[in-house]
């Protein structure tokens, strides 16, 4: 139907016979329906049930029918596809630092500089936050798809200006291909983020294909992960302590609390629990566990000798955590110790991470009585002139009788 407001309309046509007795129709009852605002509102809901509506890129469900369609396509043409998962790397930083709006902004100038980069074999669409899927279809060779992942990389880890802001940003990828590295869609999506994790792990700003190695790597990982959880559930961890001696009066002055855990009759290095503690969240409860097992067994020694102080390795998880001050300070309480016989160890990762947020948190800490001592010091990027900026932490500079 056609209007003055518009030269065409969907309608609906309704008839209705009206007849004075069964066998004559006296007149008909017309009725149209003007169905664009119906329309309307169905496409509106069709589009956003499979597209992005801030990058206006397909979305998660609409990439996974993409995906499975290319699949299918590749099995009849006997060809390849490639499957790319990209996550930006620190995008949560500047969020936090610039706005959701500045950081909304950066997503939609990321989503058209990667299109102005693909062809007609190629589709971008968002994952989720700042993860995006890449598929390629008929891809030509594995080298053609190395050199547009390395241009991805370089092109992404380029700065952005908005609203005068200066954003330096970068992207770890993971590659997967298909038929090599998976048989279905939820494979090759699952192998492909699989390896985003491995070249995040490698340093960011950088890419890895998949292996069956890395497949291997995560299912131990993820099992680790579910024994982990259970060895704190049931308090399976235990603690070994190394004796600090003053290198002149050759006495034990305090012991530094190791924290260890035995897994299947095999003790599990901390280089390989610890981080995995951190990333599931863990690590502060742990080390609340670990000190409050250290205050009960050291009790002795503590009421001897009133100098006598534990030494505590930090995580960086857990001292940018709001309450660490209270909550060392309610354990110290319930064994009567004093803060000044507990000395904290902090790496320099966490001075490096959140530098104001670390510089509050240790004089909260500091002020509180506690003493601090940067561990592993001169192995990253401190010096004394960096370590003037924080409230006197002091290299650790222990002599360990071994």
């Amino acid at each position: 139907m056609k209007t003055k407001m518009n030269s065409s309309h969907p309608i609906h046509i309704s008839i209705t016979a009206v007849a004075k007795d069964s066998d004559v129709v006296s007149y008909y009852v017309v009725v149209i329906s003007d169905l664009t605002e119906q329309k309307r509102a169905e496409n509106e809901l069709r589009y956003l049930a499979n597209y992005d509506p801030l990058t206006k890129l397909p979305n998660r469900s609409l990439m996974y029918q993409k995906i499975a369609n290319a699949i299918k396509d590749a099995d009849n043409r006997n060809s390849l596809v490639a499957l790319l998962f990209i996550d930006l790397d620190k995008f949560k930083p500047v969020n936090d630092s610039f706005g959701h709006a500045v950081g909304d902004q950066l997503l939609c100038d990321i989503t058209y500089r990667m299109n102005n980069m693909l062809d007609k074999n190629a589709i971008v669409g968002r994952q989720s936050g700042d993860e995006f899927l890449l598929l390629i279809k008929n891809l030509d060779s594995p080298q053609s798809l190395s050199n547009l992942v390395r241009n991805l990389i370089a092109e992404l880890a380029k700065r952005v200006v908005i609203n005068d802001f200066a954003i330096n940003i970068s992207a770890s990828i993971g590659v997967a291909l298909y038929p090599f590295d998976a048989d279905t869609t939820d494979e090759l999506i699952r192998n492909a983020d699989i390896a985003m994790m491995h070249a995040k792990q490698s340093g960011r700003n950088g890419f890895k294909f998949f292996t069956e190695q890395m497949n291997n790597q995560l299912t131990q990982k993820l099992l680790l992960e579910n024994a982990l959880k259970d060895a704190y559930k049931d308090d399976l961890f235990f603690n070994n302590y190394q004796p600090i001696v003053n290198n002149k009066t050759k006495k034990i002055n305090g012991v530094e609390l190791l924290m260890r855990w035995q897994h299947q009759a095999e003790l599990i290095s901390p280089a390989v629990f610890i981080p995995i503690a951190e990333e599931t969240g863990l690590i502060d409860v742990l080390t609340e566990q670990a000190l409050t097992r250290a205050l009960e067994e050291l009790a002795p020694l503590f009421r001897a000798n009133s100098r006598f102080y534990l030494s505590l390795n930090l995580s960086p998880m857990h001292i940018l955590k709001s309450n660490l001050t209270e909550r060392l300070l309610l354990i110290l309480n319930q064994h009567h110790i004093k803060p000044a016989q507990l000395r904290l160890e902090i790496t320099e990762n966490t001075l490096l991470d959140d530098k104001s947020k670390a510089a509050k948190q240790l004089r909260a800490l500091r002020g509180a009585g506690f003493k601090l001592l940067l561990d592993d010091f001169g192995t990253g990027y401190s010096s004394l002139t960096y370590l003037s900026h924080f409230p006197k932490v002091s290299p650790k500079l222990a002599f360990i009788y071994q």
